[in-house]
């Protein structure tokens, strides 16, 4: 049975290697080497990345004796990175399995269960911080000291943290599972905030870990001294990764410990928390006043809905629209920054409101709500078929959600940053139309494309949002689009002057605009009625 059981695992964890998430159907020859070498490429990738991280800090910290710092700087990220990836398979696996109730109908303890979906959680953690530990002992062994004792401890230490990763992913799961039983009605959002979060976290990050690289390489005395002395925890980890012995197996002792004392601690519930079901909404009628709302709003509150309750939809559509409010409070708060800035760079103050233009409409080009729209429909396309509507209707009303999520905000980042910048009345209308204009057009873009290229047959709600072709093209084309129009104006602006190059832009965005939609209305509603 605990073969079956790890078989069955295994090949729970290697789904996505041998089936795509778009459409359902096995990937088979070439398409899953392909998929195999892409996901190695991308691993070779980041380690590539963090070894040359490492080989900045490696001679200069060994030089000084300081190797055991080494391994701690190196350490410390990597067991962060094992708890994150690792807590979201523990989310997934543990707290939130589809399949408890085919596991409970067979005569399977849910000890064994557990111990099982234990063991994959560890196997997972102990991969993501494998990508960070060992390009940093790979580089240690061609530039450290002491390179003997470190290639002899470097698969206990992986091991070692992978058990801790494991007791924290299994707490980080649980809260997870915890918060998202109670929070289901608003799940997209927080979702969207906490990708947002995660954005602000990772440039905060970079600029703490320069600033702090810079410090440690400039006082690599007191740094060390002051770890050694306040955080021992941290020195034990970089002597135990050097292969010391006592730091060894004080890492093992406490690894193993809170590995098992989770396992212990889960075991005692674990079959209460396979047969609850968490977030379960309750049916509740409740009797409301019925209000008549016109098709196109009745429409447009539909695609709303939609929006509300798809996480991935909501993250990969919105992210602009709040990057374009912080711009807008940024603009605000940093105007003298701004306009200092404009005035020492020689050349850039005639050049303020095309700027704002380009800066906004390349962060209202991230809002993709209208490609994947259409395949959002899926095998539902047919309910609003059947409403008293037409086609047209219904694209009009996909592109009403993209015109009403993202032009206010790139409307009030516009005239935040050309306040900001000292923008005079002409350059301000020109730039606002330009503005608006642009939205218009990338949405109406990527509707076509939505209409086009839809992708009717997916199993998950993400892949129809981030893997099919419509959403990659679309973004894409809206790089290329802004990359031309700052290049035409560019070369217009030195006979026709900036005025000019600005109105001669927002002529070419009306005619794309009118052209686009000229399409959607004919072309595109007749290819949806075909679907």
């Amino acid at each position: 049975m605990l073969t079956v059981l790890l078989k069955k695992q295994w090949l729970e964890m290697t789904a996505f290697l041998r089936r795509s998430s778009a459409t359902g159907k096995a990937r088979t020859g070439w398409k899953a080497a392909g998929f195999l070498v892409l996901a190695v490429c991308v691993v070779l990738l980041v380690m590539g990345s963090v070894g040359l991280l490492a080989g900045l800090l490696c001679q200069p910290l060994s030089e000084a004796g300081l190797d055991w710092l080494y391994f701690a700087i190196m350490a410390v990220p990597a067991l962060l990175v094992g708890v994150m990836g690792g807590g979201f398979a523990a989310y997934g696996t543990l707290y939130c399995a589809r399949d408890n109730e085919q596991l409970l109908a067979l005569p399977i303890p849910p000890g064994l269960i557990l111990g099982v979906r234990m063991g994959s959680v560890w196997l997972l953690g102990t991969g993501y911080l494998a990508v960070i530990l060992l390009p940093a002992y790979v580089v240690y062994f061609v530039l450290g000291a002491h390179p003997a004792g470190a290639a002899l401890a470097m698969l206990p230490v992986t091991a070692l943290l992978g058990c801790l990763s494991l007791a924290g992913s299994c707490l980080v799961g649980w809260l997870a599972a915890a918060a998202g039983s109670r929070v289901t009605r608003y799940k997209a959002v927080l979702s969207l905030v906490y990708a947002v979060l995660i954005l602000v976290f990772a440039f905060g990050a970079n600029f703490l870990v320069r600033s702090g690289l810079i410090w440690l390489l400039t006082h690599l005395d007191e740094a060390s001294a002051g770890l050694r002395a306040d955080a021992q925890a941290v020195y034990l980890l970089g002597r135990a990764s050097l292969g010391d012995l006592p730091a060894l197996g004080i890492l093992a002792a406490v690894s193993l410990g809170a590995a098992a004392a989770v396992w212990l601690v889960l075991r005692r519930s674990y079959l209460r928390i396979m047969t609850t079901r968490r977030g379960a909404a309750r049916a509740v009628y409740k009797e409301k006043p019925l209000r008549v709302h016109s098709p196109r709003a009745a429409l447009l509150g539909r695609e709303l809905r939609r929006l509300a309750g798809c996480t991935s939809y909501m993250v990969n559509g919105m992210l602009g629209t709040i990057l374009l409010v912080a711009a807008a409070v940024g603009g605000i708060w940093k105007a003298d920054l701004l306009r200092t800035g404009l005035l020492l760079l020689p050349g850039l103050a005639p050049l303020g409101p095309a700027l704002v233009c380009v800066s906004v409409c390349s962060v209202a080009s991230m809002n993709l709500l209208t490609p994947p729209s259409v395949s959002l429909e899926g095998g539902t396309l047919w309910l609003i078929r059947s409403l008293p509507v037409s086609a047209w209707q219904i694209l009009r009303a996909k592109l009403d959600l993209h015109l009403a999520l993202t032009l206010p905000p790139a409307a009030l980042a516009a005239v935040c940053l050309l306040w900001a910048v000292g923008s005079g009345p002409a350059d301000a209308l020109l730039t606002l139309a330009a503005v608006c204009l642009y939205t218009l057009l990338t949405g109406a873009l990527g509707l076509a494309l939505g209409v086009r290229l839809p992708n009717l047959h997916w199993t998950n709600e993400t892949a129809a949002v981030k893997q099919g072709a419509a959403p990659v093209l679309a973004l894409f084309a809206n790089w290329a689009i802004l990359a031309l129009l700052a290049g035409l104006w560019w070369v217009i602006r030195v006979p026709l002057g900036a005025l000019g190059g600005m109105a001669v832009c927002c002529a070419v965005l009306a005619a794309g605009c009118a052209g686009v939609l000229a399409w959607l209305r004919r072309g595109g509603a007749r290819l949806l009625e075909r679907l």
